[in-house]
Protein backbone atom coordinates (compact mmCIF):
# COMPACT_ATOMS: atom_id res chain seq x y z
CA UNK A 1 0.00 0.00 0.00
CA UNK A 2 2.88 2.57 0.74
CA UNK A 3 4.24 1.26 -3.11
CA UNK A 4 7.00 -1.49 -2.08
CA UNK A 5 6.31 -5.47 -3.79
CA UNK A 6 5.65 -7.40 -0.43
CA UNK A 7 2.16 -7.61 0.34
CA UNK A 8 0.68 -5.73 3.36
CA UNK A 9 0.24 -8.68 6.01
CA UNK A 10 3.99 -9.71 5.92
CA UNK A 11 5.62 -6.12 6.70
CA UNK A 12 6.72 -5.21 10.09
CA UNK A 13 6.33 -1.65 11.76
CA UNK A 14 9.34 0.35 10.91
CA UNK A 15 10.25 1.07 14.40
CA UNK A 16 9.81 -2.53 15.34
CA UNK A 17 12.45 -3.58 12.52
CA UNK A 18 14.63 -0.81 13.89
CA UNK A 19 14.67 -1.48 17.74
CA UNK A 20 14.71 -5.56 16.83
CA UNK A 21 18.15 -5.05 15.12
CA UNK A 22 19.37 -2.92 17.56
CA UNK A 23 18.75 -5.81 20.13
CA UNK A 24 20.16 -8.40 17.92
CA UNK A 25 23.61 -6.48 16.99
CA UNK A 26 23.63 -5.07 21.04
CA UNK A 27 23.50 -9.03 22.35
CA UNK A 28 24.72 -11.30 19.22
CA UNK A 29 27.18 -8.99 17.52
CA UNK A 30 30.72 -9.92 17.96
CA UNK A 31 33.78 -7.87 16.76
CA UNK A 32 36.55 -9.57 18.13
CA UNK A 33 38.79 -10.98 15.96
CA UNK A 34 37.89 -14.91 14.93
CA UNK A 35 34.32 -14.31 15.84
CA UNK A 36 31.92 -16.67 15.06
CA UNK A 37 28.60 -14.45 15.13
CA UNK A 38 28.54 -11.21 14.11
CA UNK A 39 25.76 -9.15 12.78
CA UNK A 40 24.66 -7.26 9.78
CA UNK A 41 22.18 -4.65 8.97
CA UNK A 42 20.39 -6.24 6.45
CA UNK A 43 17.13 -4.24 4.86
CA UNK A 44 16.05 -7.07 2.04
CA UNK A 45 16.05 -4.36 -0.97
CA UNK A 46 14.66 -0.74 -1.57
CA UNK A 47 11.98 -1.75 -3.52
CA UNK A 48 11.02 -3.80 0.05
CA UNK A 49 11.27 -1.23 2.56
CA UNK A 50 11.18 2.67 2.78
CA UNK A 51 13.32 5.08 1.91
CA UNK A 52 13.09 6.23 5.66
CA UNK A 53 14.35 3.08 6.69
CA UNK A 54 17.02 2.39 4.60
CA UNK A 55 18.53 5.89 6.08
CA UNK A 56 17.73 5.71 9.78
CA UNK A 57 18.82 1.94 9.72
CA UNK A 58 22.35 2.69 7.95
CA UNK A 59 22.73 5.65 10.48
CA UNK A 60 22.24 3.42 13.55
CA UNK A 61 24.46 0.30 12.14
CA UNK A 62 27.08 2.88 11.50
CA UNK A 63 26.98 3.90 14.99
CA UNK A 64 27.48 0.47 16.46
CA UNK A 65 30.48 -0.53 13.57
CA UNK A 66 28.58 -3.16 11.99
CA UNK A 67 28.38 -3.95 8.33
CA UNK A 68 25.29 -3.14 5.93
CA UNK A 69 23.68 -5.53 2.76
CA UNK A 70 21.02 -5.39 0.76
CA UNK A 71 19.58 -6.71 -2.61
CA UNK A 72 20.37 -4.31 -5.29
CA UNK A 73 19.95 -4.28 -9.52
CA UNK A 74 19.99 -7.90 -9.52
CA UNK A 75 17.62 -7.89 -12.81
CA UNK A 76 15.91 -5.58 -15.34
CA UNK A 77 12.35 -5.51 -12.92
CA UNK A 78 14.64 -4.22 -9.92
CA UNK A 79 16.00 -1.63 -12.65
CA UNK A 80 13.20 -0.30 -14.26
CA UNK A 81 11.39 0.11 -10.43
CA UNK A 82 14.08 1.72 -9.41
CA UNK A 83 14.20 4.04 -13.06
CA UNK A 84 10.65 4.49 -12.64
CA UNK A 85 10.39 5.50 -8.81
CA UNK A 86 13.45 7.15 -8.22
CA UNK A 87 14.72 8.63 -11.93
CA UNK A 88 18.03 7.05 -11.74
CA UNK A 89 20.17 3.76 -11.69
CA UNK A 90 19.90 1.67 -8.53
CA UNK A 91 23.61 2.70 -7.41
CA UNK A 92 22.61 6.13 -7.34
CA UNK A 93 19.84 5.70 -5.57
CA UNK A 94 21.50 3.88 -3.00
CA UNK A 95 24.15 6.99 -2.72
CA UNK A 96 21.18 8.94 -2.48
CA UNK A 97 20.18 7.06 0.36
CA UNK A 98 23.63 6.74 2.24
CA UNK A 99 24.21 3.49 1.35
CA UNK A 100 27.59 3.37 -0.63
CA UNK A 101 31.12 2.64 1.51
CA UNK A 102 33.09 0.18 2.62
CA UNK A 103 30.94 -1.18 5.07
CA UNK A 104 28.03 -2.06 2.58
CA UNK A 105 27.85 -4.92 0.12
CA UNK A 106 24.83 -5.49 -2.60
CA UNK A 107 23.66 -9.15 -3.18
CA UNK A 108 23.61 -9.38 -7.07
CA UNK A 109 24.57 -6.27 -8.76
CA UNK A 110 23.29 -7.63 -12.24
CA UNK A 111 22.60 -4.54 -13.73
CA UNK A 112 24.96 -2.05 -13.41
CA UNK A 113 26.53 0.73 -15.57
CA UNK A 114 29.98 2.07 -15.90
CA UNK A 115 28.93 4.91 -13.50
CA UNK A 116 27.61 3.06 -11.27
CA UNK A 117 30.75 0.93 -10.91
CA UNK A 118 32.83 4.09 -10.89
CA UNK A 119 30.68 4.92 -7.68
CA UNK A 120 31.58 1.23 -5.96
CA UNK A 121 34.80 1.57 -7.03
CA UNK A 122 35.54 4.95 -5.50
CA UNK A 123 33.60 3.93 -2.33
CA UNK A 124 34.50 0.75 -1.57
CA UNK A 125 31.41 -0.72 -1.99
CA UNK A 126 31.35 -4.25 -2.56
CA UNK A 127 29.53 -6.85 -4.20
CA UNK A 128 28.49 -10.58 -3.80
CA UNK A 129 27.99 -12.01 -6.91
CA UNK A 130 25.57 -15.37 -7.10
CA UNK A 131 26.29 -17.13 -10.23
CA UNK A 132 23.58 -20.12 -9.62
CA UNK A 133 21.09 -17.67 -8.58
CA UNK A 134 21.89 -15.39 -11.30
CA UNK A 135 21.24 -18.38 -14.19
CA UNK A 136 18.30 -19.94 -12.25
CA UNK A 137 16.31 -16.75 -11.87
CA UNK A 138 17.25 -15.78 -15.52
CA UNK A 139 18.92 -12.48 -13.95
CA UNK A 140 21.85 -11.59 -16.03
CA UNK A 141 25.53 -11.80 -15.83
CA UNK A 142 27.21 -10.34 -13.33
CA UNK A 143 30.00 -7.55 -15.11
CA UNK A 144 32.35 -9.34 -12.50
CA UNK A 145 35.56 -8.96 -14.92
CA UNK A 146 35.23 -5.36 -15.77
CA UNK A 147 34.50 -4.81 -11.67
CA UNK A 148 37.45 -6.09 -10.82
CA UNK A 149 39.66 -4.05 -13.56
CA UNK A 150 38.21 -1.03 -12.31
CA UNK A 151 38.65 -1.96 -8.44
CA UNK A 152 35.50 -3.39 -6.82
CA UNK A 153 35.96 -5.78 -4.42
CA UNK A 154 33.83 -8.71 -5.13
CA UNK A 155 33.26 -11.81 -3.23
CA UNK A 156 31.03 -14.87 -3.54
CA UNK A 157 27.86 -16.07 -2.30
CA UNK A 158 24.87 -19.08 -2.97
CA UNK A 159 21.99 -16.60 -2.40
CA UNK A 160 19.07 -18.64 -0.90
CA UNK A 161 17.70 -21.87 -0.63
CA UNK A 162 14.62 -20.81 -2.71
CA UNK A 163 17.00 -19.77 -5.80
CA UNK A 164 19.57 -21.83 -5.25
CA UNK A 165 18.82 -25.51 -4.39
CA UNK A 166 22.27 -27.08 -3.73
CA UNK A 167 24.16 -23.60 -1.85
CA UNK A 168 27.44 -25.56 -2.82
CA UNK A 169 30.06 -22.43 -2.83
CA UNK A 170 32.01 -25.19 -4.74
CA UNK A 171 29.74 -24.56 -7.49
CA UNK A 172 29.44 -21.23 -7.06
CA UNK A 173 33.63 -20.39 -7.63
CA UNK A 174 33.47 -23.01 -11.13
CA UNK A 175 29.94 -20.82 -12.29
CA UNK A 176 31.37 -17.79 -11.35
CA UNK A 177 34.63 -18.95 -13.19
CA UNK A 178 32.63 -20.38 -16.59
CA UNK A 179 29.96 -17.32 -16.08
CA UNK A 180 32.22 -14.61 -17.22
CA UNK A 181 34.01 -16.60 -20.16
CA UNK A 182 30.20 -16.36 -21.70
CA UNK A 183 29.98 -12.84 -21.91
CA UNK A 184 34.35 -11.53 -21.69
CA UNK A 185 36.07 -14.57 -23.77
CA UNK A 186 38.16 -17.53 -22.72
CA UNK A 187 40.33 -15.38 -19.97
CA UNK A 188 37.93 -13.50 -18.55
CA UNK A 189 38.30 -15.56 -15.17
CA UNK A 190 41.25 -17.34 -14.40
CA UNK A 191 40.40 -20.45 -11.88
CA UNK A 192 42.39 -19.02 -9.63
CA UNK A 193 40.97 -15.64 -9.71
CA UNK A 194 37.83 -17.39 -9.24
CA UNK A 195 38.86 -18.69 -5.97
CA UNK A 196 40.54 -15.70 -4.82
CA UNK A 197 36.89 -14.17 -5.06
CA UNK A 198 35.74 -16.70 -2.62
CA UNK A 199 38.17 -16.35 -0.22
CA UNK A 200 39.83 -12.99 0.13
CA UNK A 201 37.52 -11.08 -2.07
CA UNK A 202 34.78 -12.42 0.36
CA UNK A 203 36.63 -11.72 3.39
CA UNK A 204 37.48 -7.91 2.01
CA UNK A 205 33.41 -8.32 1.78
CA UNK A 206 32.75 -8.66 5.20
CA UNK A 207 35.92 -6.44 6.37
CA UNK A 208 37.70 -9.46 8.18
CA UNK A 209 41.14 -9.09 8.13
CA UNK A 210 41.21 -12.50 10.40
CA UNK A 211 40.10 -14.91 7.45
CA UNK A 212 40.48 -15.80 4.04
CA UNK A 213 43.89 -16.75 3.32
CA UNK A 214 46.19 -19.59 4.88
CA UNK A 215 48.91 -17.63 7.13
CA UNK A 216 50.39 -17.34 10.60
CA UNK A 217 47.90 -14.96 13.47
CA UNK A 218 44.65 -15.59 10.45
CA UNK A 219 41.88 -18.71 11.50
CA UNK A 220 42.19 -22.18 10.63
CA UNK A 221 39.84 -22.01 7.87
CA UNK A 222 40.93 -24.97 5.64
CA UNK A 223 39.26 -27.48 3.12
CA UNK A 224 40.85 -30.80 1.84
CA UNK A 225 39.57 -32.58 -1.00
CA UNK A 226 40.92 -36.25 -1.96
CA UNK A 227 41.91 -36.14 -5.78
CA UNK A 228 42.15 -39.82 -6.38
CA UNK A 229 38.96 -39.48 -7.66
CA UNK A 230 37.36 -40.18 -11.24
CA UNK A 231 36.37 -36.82 -11.48
CA UNK A 232 39.86 -35.34 -11.37
CA UNK A 233 41.70 -38.19 -13.24
CA UNK A 234 43.66 -36.49 -16.10
CA UNK A 235 43.49 -33.22 -14.13
CA UNK A 236 46.29 -33.54 -11.69
CA UNK A 237 48.96 -31.32 -13.86
CA UNK A 238 47.02 -28.47 -12.27
CA UNK A 239 45.41 -29.43 -8.81
CA UNK A 240 44.13 -25.97 -8.14
CA UNK A 241 42.36 -25.70 -11.65
CA UNK A 242 41.02 -29.15 -11.22
CA UNK A 243 39.31 -28.31 -8.15
CA UNK A 244 37.61 -25.25 -9.95
CA UNK A 245 36.50 -26.51 -13.28
CA UNK A 246 36.27 -30.33 -12.78
CA UNK A 247 33.17 -32.06 -11.13
CA UNK A 248 34.71 -31.67 -7.17
CA UNK A 249 31.58 -32.13 -5.39
CA UNK A 250 31.58 -32.15 -1.58
CA UNK A 251 34.86 -32.04 0.09
CA UNK A 252 36.54 -34.55 2.07
CA UNK A 253 37.62 -32.71 4.74
CA UNK A 254 36.74 -28.96 6.35
CA UNK A 255 38.13 -27.42 9.59
CA UNK A 256 36.76 -23.73 10.56
CA UNK A 257 38.57 -21.75 12.94
CA UNK A 258 40.59 -24.59 14.08
CA UNK A 259 37.85 -27.14 14.56
CA UNK A 260 37.28 -30.15 12.70
CA UNK A 261 33.57 -30.21 10.53
CA UNK A 262 34.22 -32.78 8.31
CA UNK A 263 36.19 -35.63 8.42
CA UNK A 264 36.30 -38.38 5.74
CA UNK A 265 33.18 -36.65 4.03
CA UNK A 266 31.05 -37.10 6.66
CA UNK A 267 29.78 -33.89 8.92
CA UNK A 268 31.14 -34.00 12.28
CA UNK A 269 28.74 -34.55 15.23
CA UNK A 270 25.40 -33.87 13.25
CA UNK A 271 22.91 -37.17 12.30
CA UNK A 272 22.92 -36.59 9.12
CA UNK A 273 19.93 -39.12 8.39
CA UNK A 274 17.66 -37.72 11.16
CA UNK A 275 18.15 -34.32 9.62
CA UNK A 276 17.59 -35.11 6.09
CA UNK A 277 14.31 -36.70 7.15
CA UNK A 278 13.34 -33.97 9.24
CA UNK A 279 14.15 -31.92 6.43
CA UNK A 280 12.02 -33.98 3.89
CA UNK A 281 8.96 -33.91 6.87
CA UNK A 282 9.53 -30.24 6.88
CA UNK A 283 9.39 -29.57 2.91
CA UNK A 284 5.90 -31.92 2.57
CA UNK A 285 4.39 -30.35 4.96
CA UNK A 286 5.35 -26.82 3.94
CA UNK A 287 4.26 -28.32 0.03
CA UNK A 288 0.72 -29.74 1.51
CA UNK A 289 -0.48 -26.30 3.17
CA UNK A 290 0.24 -24.59 0.24
CA UNK A 291 -1.54 -26.78 -2.23
CA UNK A 292 -4.42 -26.95 0.42
CA UNK A 293 -4.69 -22.84 0.95
CA UNK A 294 -4.49 -22.48 -2.95
CA UNK A 295 -6.20 -25.25 -4.31
CA UNK A 296 -3.53 -25.89 -6.56
CA UNK A 297 -1.38 -29.13 -6.89
CA UNK A 298 2.44 -27.72 -7.16
CA UNK A 299 3.78 -30.98 -8.74
CA UNK A 300 1.52 -30.70 -11.81
CA UNK A 301 2.39 -26.63 -11.55
CA UNK A 302 5.88 -27.44 -12.25
CA UNK A 303 5.70 -29.92 -14.86
CA UNK A 304 3.69 -27.66 -16.70
CA UNK A 305 6.01 -24.93 -16.80
CA UNK A 306 9.04 -27.81 -17.55
CA UNK A 307 6.78 -29.48 -20.50
CA UNK A 308 3.85 -26.96 -21.42
CA UNK A 309 3.32 -29.48 -24.48
CA UNK A 310 1.42 -32.60 -24.26
CA UNK A 311 3.19 -35.84 -26.00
Amino acid sequence: SQGGLPPDHIVEKEDDILADTEALIQKHHDPKPFAMVRVDNAPCSPFSVSDHLMRESIKMARRYGVGNHTHLAENMDDHRYVMSHYGMSSVKMAESLGWVGPDVWFAHGVVLDDDDIRIMAETGTAICHCPCSNQFLASGVCKVTPMLKKGVTIGLGVDGSASNNSSNMLDEVREACLLQRVNYGADALAPTQALELATLGSARLLRRNDIGVLAPGKAADLIGIELNKLSFAGGLHDPVAALVLCASGQVDLSMVNGKLRVVDGQLVGVDLLALIKEQNRIAANLVQRTEKRYGVNLSEMVWRRAFPYDA
